[in-house]
């Protein structure tokens, strides 16, 4: 049975937090995936598969260019970022500015055909294709540590370890913990979500963000400056991002 979501307390701003424009970037595809990283740099993957990074000044520090867009791309903690192909089972770690990579074939045993794969330190989260079972590897991703059962809704888009806790979207985002029990559910299907210290936040529309605490289940919203296809929060800054520019504004959490 379902568990449900218990929101002890909710808030909403109804104006911006962002108050000054901090800088402006002019991107040339419209943009498949974005998200950003625990110092709080920006990636930016676009539709051809170009790739830009930047600092949270709108400076850019590294670009790449993947073959196709990947399944999943995780920015992690800034060292060493992680995708995932499904279209070629195959996962790859990039250095911070993006200059080189390590790509290699997920191991066959694990899945015959991996939907989804996120990293979990220095192991990986692997949701096979073949019964949507979750596994969770050991000895470095060379061996599996145990199997858990995932009840599949409708096809899991995206996949996302944070604070011993893992996330998945599927009709709602489903949160589990390091085993692979799932926790509760929460009743909203975005096309994505980010973390903001111990909230996860994810777009109410496209002009605001809807925060909940992982503890507490206390939840807030903030109004963006204007609408947009994504948008981030850092400790810094709120960057929102449509399909030809990225915005930097001044942000205090």
């Amino acid at each position: 049975m379902r568990a449900a979501v218990i929101l002890v307390c909710f808030f909403v701003s109804g104006v911006s937090l962002a108050q000054k424009k901090v800088a402006s970037v002019d991107i040339s595809n419209p943009v498949a995936i974005a998200c950003v990283d625990r110092p709080g740099d920006l990636y930016v993957i676009m539709t051809n598969g170009e790739t830009v990074k930047f600092d949270k000044n709108g400076k850019q520090i590294g670009t790449k260019k993947f073959k196709t867009v990947p399944t999943i791309f995780d920015p992690k903690d800034g060292t060493r970022a992680f995708a995932y192909a499904r279209e070629t089972q195959t996962v790859e770690s990039i250095t911070p500015d993006l200059s080189y990579s390590d790509t290699s074939p997920l191991h066959p045993e694990f899945a015959v055909s991996a939907w989804l794969v996120c990293p979990s330190k220095n192991e990986f989260w692997i949701l096979d294709g073949a019964d949507f079972s979750l596994k969770k590897t050991r000895d470095k991703g060379t061996a599996i540590a145990y199997e858990a059962v995932f009840k599949k809704e409708n096809g899991p888009s995206y996949m996302r370890e944070y604070l011993n806790f893992l996330f998945v979207i599927d009709n709602g985002i489903h949160i589990l913990n390091n085993l692979g029990k799932e926790i509760r559910i929460l009743n909203s299907s975005p096309d994505y979500f980010s973390f903001l210290g111990e909230e996860i936040y994810f777009p109410s529309g496209r002009s605001s963000l809807q925060l909940i605490d992982l503890y507490t289940t206390d939840k807030r919203e903030i109004s963006l400056p204007h609408e947009a296809k994504f948008a981030f929060l850092t400790d810094e800054r709120m960057i929102l991002i449509n399909d030809r520019s990225v915005e930097f504004f001044e942000f205090v959490p």
